[in-house]
């Protein structure tokens, strides 16, 4: 039964590595690498940056969201805490709570959900899942909307698609907080023509880059 039970396994892999090919086939070649084969090609694009060059960016990025009409607007900001070169957007944070704004940043929990929880200062986190900081356990709990979510991603496309780390903590939350305005945060080299996108993938409203804004319909502002 053993020996059975194994080859079934073996007959199951194949049919999923032929299905993968079948899927491959039928783009065009740009959208021929698989979700996993593209995180894994920008991951390491990223990583091969200089600290200078991902400052330099996220610096461009950051005076972007700063001068954006939405950022003036909204009185509560979802945002993050980068990890290694993801861009870095705690200087809108800080000039968030200094404008008066809601500040939140997010926490992994059980069941591969993630909640938002209020900040009054950049120090009040610790590190959490994935050595990423997250907000104290005194945080308060932060569910307000409308808001803005500044959203970390692998690699992203000029329609909004996204792809994060694979275990679906944004897609899971924008999906229990459809109002949230979605802006995702890259480096320009993160951005592909398109991405292949399950149904349970959603896209941002926005994608800034340290070259352009993108507004999720493929056109720039």
């Amino acid at each position: 039964a053993g020996g059975g039970e194994r080859e079934g396994e073996k007959e199951k892999k194949r049919e999923g590595e032929r299905e993968r090919e079948r899927t491959k086939s039928s783009f065009p070649d740009e959208l021929k690498e698989t979700p996993q084969e593209l995180r894994k090609r920008h991951k390491r694009l990223r990583e091969e940056m200089t600290g200078e060059e991902a400052g330099r960016a996220g610096e461009q990025i950051c005076r972007k969201i700063l001068e954006s009409d939405w950022y003036k607007a909204c009185t509560v900001l979802y945002g993050y805490y980068p990890l290694r070169k993801e861009v870095d957007c705690l200087p809108v944070l800080r000039q968030a709570l200094q404008d008066g704004k809601t500040v939140a940043l997010p926490r992994t929990e059980e069941h591969y959900q993630m909640n938002f929880y209020r900040i009054a200062s950049l120090e009040e986190v610790t590190e959490g899942k994935f050595h990423v900081m997250e907000p104290e356990k005194t945080c308060e709990l932060c569910k307000e909307t409308p808001g803005v979510v500044l959203t970390p991603g692998v690699v992203f496309d000029k329609t909004g698609g996204r792809y994060g780390y694979g275990k679906g903590y944004y897609d899971r939350y924008f999906a229990r907080y459809p109002g949230l305005l979605r802006v995702g945060l890259a480096y320009e080299h993160q951005l592909e023509e398109a991405l292949l996108l399950q149904s349970t993938d959603i896209r941002m409203n926005r994608v800034i880059t340290d070259g352009r804004i993108w507004d999720g319909t493929g056109g720039t502002l």
